[in-house]
């Protein structure tokens, strides 16, 4: 009996033994498993300056335009500016102005255009400037303040239902709409001081726009006003639609700045910010220098206005509540499509081109909202 018992004894003190032996070798293996790896993450600079100008020579009071040629070595489209320095600081603040261009670059080359400016009492001096990436990160495309979604018929164009919730967007709330539209700009003036404005548009092509935007208003819930002609008062309306070229000049700026001040909304199409720029009643208003925005770009939202060509896709789902899908093709075109580029820092990019320049954006300021959009498509 004695001989059994030390034979338990002994039994349960081997099995400890051996319960211990797991445990620890359990516990070694457990201890193995949780170690922890280190592995680098490198984050790396996506923009390149590939080329640029050498040097400049100017007198004082002169302007020069260069270029840069960048490159975007990410698969995303980045927003950026490029901040120019001098090595002497309080000369640039004196006498240096440089261009501010929020430049909105795709992947690949992309060629942009800057400026600087020499004021006329600038002495001599030989000086070096620096350019450097004002950003680091990719400025977002979100999708602007949401509202109750627009009932548009499903025969209107995407270009048409974008330019309807854009229009929306810019006067949640409003009623009453003002579109100063090219019939009604030509009916006004082609047969007395319009007879030697143009080439005027075929009049079949303007009837066509003008009862394709009337609807895509209507349909956005606005009572439409058609006019040719920009009235000296327009705190009547609860939004305007600038889309008459010639009814545009330089002295509406000021009228439509005020408008937005007292919280007005403003859809501006196509190719009529250049007209604001300059006084022009033919279609090519760069030869006078209406492709620079930078006048008025505060209340617009861009700097420059350029002509490209190809697809205009969406950035944002869903655009202003629409059924529009992201990446989804709102307008093709051939050449000489309308566009603007060098947004501000607060514009937020709706659709763009292929070639990287906005088809469409949207800006506030102060108490009023402005929506650009490059083209219509009225249909097939």
């Amino acid at each position: 009996m004695l001989k059994s018992a030390k034979k338990l004894r002994s039994f349960r003190i081997f099995k400890a033994i051996i319960l211990s032996i797991c445990i620890i070798a359990f516990g070694s293996f457990t201890a193995y498993a949780l170690q922890s790896v280190t592995i680098q993450l490198e984050i790396k600079e996506p923009l390149e300056i590939l080329e640029y100008p050498s040097g400049f020579s100017l007198y004082p009071g002169e302007t020069v335009t260069f270029d840069l040629t960048v490159q975007n070595h990410a698969s995303v489209t980045y927003f950026t500016e490029f901040d120019f320095r001098l090595n002497d600081t309080e000369f640039q603040t004196k006498y240096v102005t440089f261009s501010n261009h929020n430049y909105s670059i795709p992947p690949g080359t992309q060629k942009l255009s800057a400026w600087l400016t020499i004021a006329s009492t600038a002495p001599p001096a030989n000086l070096m400037i620096t350019i450097e990436r004002k950003t680091d990160t990719p400025k977002p495309s979100p999708s602007p303040t949401p509202f109750p979604t627009p009932i548009f018929n499903t025969s209107l164009t995407p270009s048409l239902k974008l330019l309807g919730g854009g229009a929306r967007w810019a006067s949640p709330g409003g009623k009453y709409a003002l579109y100063v539209n090219h019939k009604d700009n030509w009916e006004t003036h082609h047969l007395t001081d319009g007879v030697d404005w143009g080439p005027w548009f075929a009049e079949v092509t303007m009837d066509k726009w003008r009862a394709a935007v009337g609807t895509t208003l209507e349909q956005a819930g606005f009572e439409v006003t058609f006019e040719g002609d920009v009235p000296e008062d327009l705190s009547g309306f609860d939004l305007v639609v600038f889309e008459a070229l010639w009814a545009v000049e330089p002295k509406h700026e000021p009228l439509v700045r005020e408008y937005l001040s007292n919280g007005g909304g403003v859809v501006v199409l196509a190719g009529v910010p250049c007209y604001f720029e300059v006084y022009c009643k033919d279609r090519w208003p760069y030869r006078f220098g209406g492709t620079d925005l930078s006048s008025f770009h505060d209340w617009f939202g861009a700097r420059s206005f350029v002509n490209t060509n190809g697809n205009a896709k969406l950035v944002v789902e869903n655009p202003f509540g629409t059924q529009l899908a992201k990446d989804e093709i709102v307008y093709s075109g051939s050449g000489s499509e309308k566009a603007v580029t060098s947004l501000n820092e607060n514009a937020q990019v709706i659709a763009l081109w292929e070639s990287g320049y906005v088809f469409a954006f949207i800006h506030e300021f102060k108490e009023g909202r402005v929506y650009y959009q490059g083209e219509i498509r009225v249909g097939t």
